[in-house]
């Protein structure tokens, strides 16, 4: 009887040592702080070594599944895979046809008007509104398996139930009745905020609830920045994806705009020089801040709004300056103190605005936090 060849060990052994030898050399030679694809920090190599609590091995994991050489191609690979055989569930951004959405929104719904009940006791006498638009993906429901527009249906269910609170600015029919518009999308294709468009129809919505009479398009200057890939294209780990073009907005009305504790001034509310960055939509208002004051002295009024935002708010500001002589734009995510200390500093507080995604407004602890 003929012997089954059998592969020598010590080549094997060896063949693998020499891999890993040359992947941590890979990594230590070649290493980034930093993933502009996929918007993070990298893991770093680890500072201190413990002989007690034995996480060594999973910090050098950690660090070089990192920086593992093709990482890029790697994770590509893995996202195609689960895309092609239907467990895209287990990426981080869902794929549908042209465009990148982020997973459905859940949480208590409870909670969610509990935080709400809290808002409008925090506004107490100023009046104050609600807006929070629908997400990408409730609109498009329609396009999808039978499977994947269950999830999104609770969504919308969620969705309904919170917002038909009075305070909430109507939103949702609003956005179906335009969402089947290619030539005017409402949101980006590679990225979960709306787009100027989107900005827009919810600006106008704001205007028939507040009693404003709103601005045409034509009274802002509109500049266009390409290519640009959001945030929800970076998370899904696939290679390929038509650029998106960022559309800005800005009042031809003078403006000025303070960043306090930052030490930014401007005359200006678009900062061009954002769009070359890795966060290209920081071309609004510079990014995401603790407190933003702006003043517009062309103003209908010289009264206050006061908005408590997550960064749906930055491209819907600009055209809120139409109305008010004062806009303060706080964000609970880079504010110090709570809400009640920056509605005691602002002074004197004519309106309230509370603008938040969906997401933001049901699990956002930061929200919490400050409301306290």
């Amino acid at each position: 009887m003929k012997k089954k060849p059998v592969i020598p060990d010590r080549p094997a052994v060896w063949g693998g040592l020499l891999a890993l030898l040359l992947t941590g050399l890979c990594a230590l030679c070649f290493r980034q702080d930093f993933s502009g694809w996929e918007r993070r920090y990298l893991t770093g190599l680890p500072q201190t070594v413990s002989l007690t609590d034995w996480t060594l091995d999973d910090d050098l994991e950690a660090e070089l599944s990192d920086q593992i050489p093709g990482r890029r191609q790697l994770v590509s690979l893995y996202a195609q895979a689960q895309a092609l055989t239907g467990r895209s569930a287990q990426l981080d951004a869902w794929p549908l046809k042209d465009a990148f959405l982020e997973k459905p929104v859940s949480g208590s719904v409870q909670t969610a008007r509990r935080r709400v009940e809290q808002m409008k006791a925090l506004a107490g006498d100023v009046p104050c509104l609600f807006l929070t638009p629908p997400t990408h993906g409730m609109l498009r429901m329609d396009e999808m398996s039978a499977l994947r527009r269950a999830v999104y249906e609770e969504e919308e269910a969620l969705y309904q139930q919170l917002t038909e609170d009075g305070a909430f600015v109507p939103l949702r029919d609003a956005f179906l009745s335009l969402a089947a518009q290619p030539s005017q999308p409402l949101y980006y294709r590679t990225d979960h905020h709306w787009t100027l468009y989107g900005a827009y129809l919810a600006y106008r919505q704001y205007c028939a609830a507040a009693g404003l009479e709103p601005a045409a398009m034509e009274e802002f200057t509109v500049s266009e920045y390409a290519p640009f890939y959001g945030t929800t294209y970076s998370r899904s780990g696939l290679p390929f994806a038509r650029a998106d073009t960022l559309v800005c907005a800005e009042p031809k009305a003078n403006v000025h705009l303070s960043l306090p504790g930052e030490g930014l001034t401007a005359d200006h509310l678009i900062f061009p020089e954002e769009a070359e960055t890795y966060d290209g939509y920081a071309v609004y208002l510079k990014g995401n801040h603790g407190l933003t004051e702006i003043t517009a002295p062309d103003a209908e009024t010289d009264q206050t709004l006061l908005i408590f935002k997550d960064s749906f708010a930055n491209c819907l500001i600009p055209f809120l300056t139409r109305h008010y002589g004062r806009i303060l734009a706080a964000d609970a995510r880079y504010m110090d103190g709570s809400f009640r200390d920056v509605l005691k500093d602002a002074g004197k507080v004519d309106h309230i605005l509370f603008l938040y995604s969906l997401d933001s407004l049901v699990n956002d602890t930061s929200i919490t936090r400050k409301l306290r």
